[in-house]
């Protein structure tokens, strides 16, 4: 009869002192994936601004650069072989087109926003979030 409490004792006491372990120095803080993402929302908050007129063509073309820039690392931070593992909704075709289309994506759109017309820069931005962004971003029954 003295198992009973003995076990109770130590299934009490474990979750205490596991908890003064305190936090690991990089808990909190976001990944090199999730800066990418940050950023690259950011890049394409700025072109959308443009369209709006809000920015500047130079702005959203810097910001464009830098898109067509994080698209170019993409295979790095986001392995096809691994990222279809790590983010279970990524299938492995998905996660092995997704560099390419998004760097195709970007440089099309870095291409338009060149032009300075801000109407075919919204078409363009439309057509990079569906197409770039989307492959991993939306869902396969668009």
């Amino acid at each position: 009869m003295m198992r009973i409490p003995a076990a109770l004792l130590v299934c009490t006491a474990l979750p205490l002192l596991g908890s003064c372990a305190g936090t690991p120095p990089h808990a909190g803080q976001p990944t090199a994936q999730g800066q990418s993402m940050q950023q690259m929302l950011a890049d394409v908050n700025v072109v959308r601004s443009y369209v709006y007129g809000g920015t500047s063509q130079g702005d959203a073309e810097r910001a464009a650069t830098d898109l067509v820039s994080w698209s170019q690392r993409m295979a790095e931070l986001f392995p096809p072989g691994q990222a279809s593992k790590e983010y279970v909704d990524m299938s492995p075709q998905r996660a092995g087109k997704a560099p390419a289309a998004m760097q195709q994506a970007a440089g099309q759109l870095l291409s338009v926003v060149r032009t300075g017309s801000r109407a075919a820069v919204g078409t363009q931005l439309a057509q990079t979030e569906r197409d770039g962004c989307g492959t991993c971003h939306l869902s396969d029954a668009r």
